[in-house]
């Protein structure tokens, strides 16, 4: 560790080349700094290795006067930096603090260029999935109209289509690229007409939606879709190797219309099922306002809200829900009855999911959630959620705290066993025993602990030593090995850059305020 200087970074050591190829057999290195002269392997043939496994190493040479012809051939290289060993240690820092700082900046670089190079289809693919998912689900996403090639204030032709077979040994990979040869398919038919199509997935659900682009009118467009169907479904079978049901409404909708549709659709072609390869026409008809359904979009906002730990979007959102239970006056309604199960049923997954069976409380206990019989109105029933809802977040913010404790206490113990052995206090070292990524665990704990690892680290080691110090049969020497130093000198430098004293400043100060006391009895015997 470097915290002493400013710098959070892991540090290893290692007394040969051989040794250092063995740590970067298994360990990924950003910066190296050698020697250039060393026995069995010299710094140039190291540098070769290391880039050979590892091309964007840093590597900073320390090398005297007499081996400048050997250094100025390796700095012909990139990633190379020379240093004089007498320059000293501050120059050792500022250049390894520069180095830091240019990875960094390659780094953004190199992020930046790759998100610039990512092929323009696959966002807009992605972008549309967005869109078009949301708008499945009741939700209207206007703000990814742009990576549309529809218009979502324009009249649309939904036309579904359900996979009947051909997807029951095939990879994720193998389904993906199937889809898209069947959009493909569809698109290659409808070609010679002005159509705009865009095209929406989920496991065997297909829909595309079309709509008809210059002077196309509806109607002529859904004439061209349905008589393009059979050739399609053809291909497709031909091509894919895939059977589909085909189900198209009779007239367009708008975009807020188009969950709606898209279940009346998913309807038909259920129904239906048992006739293979089925081509079904659907009028639409839309829901009537008033009917107080629980929405699949409502739904999946909950779940979203309760899988994120998102306490006031999931209560807003629970509280929405429940209004459809207050407003039915009889218990017998159809639809507050399939509100109260689709509530039952979220948070029964859940309780199981986290355990807490033995924590939460419903009237009629678990079993109440399955059966309306322990209630005497809905609007009860709406109460009971609302307060399940609430618990359930106070249990999980209770045991996400504790759980966030625990792994900090565990990486302070681990800390506090170890100081002799500065291979056991590296960031890397920890997040292996925690079985967390490193950035996430040096995050937590700052967050926890108010510090960095880094200066927790070097506290515990001035704690222990000071406790050392007070020993005075305990040499200095000794001192240094106890808390992770290998020499004296860099146990010196290192107190009094965290002190502003050196060890032995420290004990002699503790030596001066035991005399005084002893004379202050002295005198006052």
């Amino acid at each position: 560790m470097l915290g002493e200087c400013g710098l959070d970074v892991d540090l290893y050591s290692a007394y040969s080349g051989s040794d250092a190829l063995a740590l970067l057999s298994e360990t990924r290195m950003d910066i190296v700094i050698s020697d250039v002269a060393m026995p069995g392997m010299d710094g140039l043939e190291l540098m070769g290795r290391i880039h050979a496994d590892w091309p964007e190493c840093r590597v900073i040479f320390l090398s005297g006067h007499s081996e400048f012809d050997m250094i100025y051939r390796a700095i012909q290289g990139e990633a190379v930096t020379f240093l004089l060993k007498t320059e000293g240690f501050d120059k050792i820092i500022s250049t390894l603090r520069e180095t830091i700082t240019d990875l960094e900046r390659t780094q953004r670089q190199r992020e930046t260029q790759a998100l610039l190079s990512d092929q323009q289809e696959v966002t807009r693919q992605l972008l549309q999935r967005e869109a078009l998912t949301a708008l499945v689900r009741g939700r209207s996403r206007k703000i990814y109209a742009a990576a549309l090639e529809i218009n979502l204030d324009q009249p649309l032709l939904p036309l579904y289509a359900y996979i009947e077979s051909g997807t029951m040994s095939l990879t994720l990979e193998e389904l993906h690229e199937k889809l898209l040869l069947i959009d493909r398919a569809l698109r290659r038919q409808l070609a010679i007409y002005p159509i705009q199509i865009a095209f929406w997935n989920h496991h065997e659900d297909i829909l595309w939606l079309l709509q008809p682009a210059r002077s196309l009118d509806m109607r002529r467009c859904m004439l061209y879709v349905r008589e393009n169907i059979e050739l399609i479904q053809e291909v497709v079978r031909h091509e894919a190797g895939m059977t589909l049901a085909f189900a198209l409404h009779t007239s367009a909708v708008s975009a807020e219309q188009l969950a709606d549709a898209y279940q009346a659709l998913r309807r038909r072609i259920c129904q239906g099922m048992g006739v293979p390869g089925m081509i079904a026409l659907q009028p639409f008809t839309p829901r009537a306002a008033a009917a107080p359904l629980l929405t699949d979009s409502l739904t999946s906002r909950l779940k979203d809200a309760m899988e994120h730990m998102n306490r006031k979007e999931f209560l807003s959102l629970l509280e929405k829900a429940t209004d459809l239970l207050r407003v039915s006056d009889s218990m017998e309604n159809p639809y507050a009855l399939e509100a109260f199960m689709t509530l039952s049923r979220l948070f029964l997954a859940y309780i199981n999911r986290w355990k807490l069976h033995d924590s939460v409380q419903f009237p009629g206990g678990l079993t109440g959630l399955t059966s309306i019989t322990g209630f005497t109105s809905w609007s009860q029933a709406a109460d009971a959620f609302m307060e399940l809802g609430r618990m359930l977040f106070r249990l999980s913010e209770g045991d996400q705290g504790s759980r966030s404790q625990a792994i900090v206490m565990k990486i302070r113990e681990h800390v506090e066993r170890h100081l002799d052995r500065p291979e056991e206090l590296s960031l890397s070292r920890m997040a292996e025993i925690t079985y967390f990524n490193p950035t996430y665990l040096s995050r937590l704990f700052h967050q926890i602990m108010g510090e960095t690892l880094s200066d927790y680290v070097s506290g515990a080691r001035i704690r222990r030593a000071n406790q050392l110090l007070r020993d005075s049969g305990n040499r200095i020497s000794d001192v240094s090995e106890a808390v992770g130093f290998s020499s004296s000198a860099n146990f010196s430098r290192f107190y009094r850059k965290m002190t502003g004293s050196s060890p032995q400043e420290y004990r002699d100060g503790l030596a001066r305020s035991s005399l005084q006391a002893n004379d202050g009895r002295t005198d006052q015997a």
